[in-house]
């Protein structure tokens, strides 16, 4: 399943700066009355098992899981360069909504260098998330996003040249983990010397 969702700013340049670094069981009885001489000494009727809808429950689960999962990340995606525009009150309360350790951490520090050097994010990547495997109900999830970053990148506050520029068809992969206040992102990173085709 392809999402397609445009954000600002830069989720590609952000991810470089930062990681540079079901079960259904059914079990069915077949019970036949033991006979004797035509006579039945156990007669045990096996009750007849009420239909479950574990599968259909799983679908609706893992549909969900992902759904969330993916709403953090953007969340997350969007934060890395808005951070500056944040008061400095409320960055470690913005962070800690959208990610935990070691992601928090290093959120922080690009935060900080952007402030001090007068860094800021510009433009849109079109994002697209796909899941190569299942979540399961399990604690961590995985996904895959292709990012065309080509119209983004990272600029000089007082200036506004630009300092980078993304680039088209670009993997990343991500890391979530289920904590108590939802999914957050644990890992980010820009899959070096790949490509991928958007979309797909």
């Amino acid at each position: 399943m392809n999402t397609r969702r445009t954000h600002t700013p830069t989720a590609l340049a952000a991810a470089a700066a930062l990681t540079a670094t079901l079960t259904g069981c059914n079990a069915s009885a077949d019970a036949r009355p033991t006979e004797t001489i035509g006579r039945c000494t156990e007669c045990t009727v096996a009750p007849t098992p009420t239909p479950t809808s574990t599968t259909l429950d799983a679908a609706a689960q893992e549909k969900a899981d992902r759904a969330a999962a993916e709403v953090v990340w953007r969340k997350f995606s969007d934060l890395i360069f808005t951070l500056e525009s944040v008061p400095v009150a409320q960055v470690d309360a913005a962070i800690d909504a959208v990610s935990v350790e070691p992601m928090a951490s290093h959120m922080r520090e690009v935060n900080a260098d952007y402030r001090l050097n007068g860094k800021v994010g510009y433009g849109v990547v079109v994002s697209y998330i796909t899941w190569t495997q299942p979540i399961d109900s399990k604690s961590t999830a995985a996904l895959n996003d292709c990012q065309d970053g080509s119209q983004a990148g990272i600029r000089d506050a007082k200036t506004g040249n630009k300092v980078s520029v993304g680039t088209v068809n670009t993997p990343m992969t991500g890391t979530l983990v289920r904590t108590n206040q939802g999914w957050k992102v644990k890992s980010a990173a820009l899959v070096q010397g790949a490509s991928c085709t958007t979309g797909e």
